[in-house]
């Protein structure tokens, strides 16, 4: 191999290539029949292996495309059904304020007419306690009275009493005793 380095260097041996043919034609001739094998090879061999790898590209390439287009339609209608809920949210705060306004008047009307009756309660209790305390002030004034006036009266009849008199109201007691029916021991 040293040789044909050696060869080659001092310009012996085989002659140089030319630009477009080498030197030799045999060269070519033997050169050209292995690429048309090694062509044919890869052609017969590789050919459809490189079809299915096409087609298989080509095919997941559609797949890939109808299931981008199916994700689209989904996100699509999923958009409609959320803007379509932003457009009945609207909707849906508007019915609730008035819901939430009816109830606070139904319930304002409620407490009023309960205050109102609970008020009518508290002045008829208030009144009748009034018109029991004046009574029981009315009677216990009543009783007082009597008292005094049996205190009065006993004085003045002790007073101006004298043994006869005495003697004579004791015998109409004792007289409307026993006509009453009750019997004087």
């Amino acid at each position: 191999m040293v040789n044909l380095l050696v060869l080659a260097a001092e310009g012996g041996g085989h002659a140089g290539n030319g630009f477009i043919l080498p030197h030799d034609f045999n060269e070519v001739i033997w050169g050209s029949s292995a690429f048309i094998v090694v062509a044919a090879l890869l052609i017969w061999k590789g050919g459809p292996a490189i079809r299915n790898l096409w087609n298989g590209r080509i095919e997941r390439l559609s797949n890939e495309l109808s299931e981008a287009a199916t994700a689209r339609m989904e996100a699509e209608a999923a958009l409609a059904d959320v803007e379509g809920r932003i457009a009945n949210a609207d909707q849906e705060r508007a019915r609730i304020r008035s819901e939430a306004h009816q109830t606070a008047a139904a319930l304002a009307e409620q407490i009023a007419a309960r205050a109102e009756a609970d008020a009518a309660e508290l002045r008829a209790r208030v009144a009748a306690d009034a018109e029991a305390s004046k009574a029981q002030a009315a009677a216990d004034l009543k009783a007082e009275l009597a008292e005094l006036v049996v205190g009065a009266a006993e004085a003045v009849v002790a007073r101006n009493l004298d043994g006869q008199t005495q003697a004579e109201l004791v015998e109409r007691y004792i007289t409307s005793l026993r006509s009453s029916g009750v019997s004087a021991r």
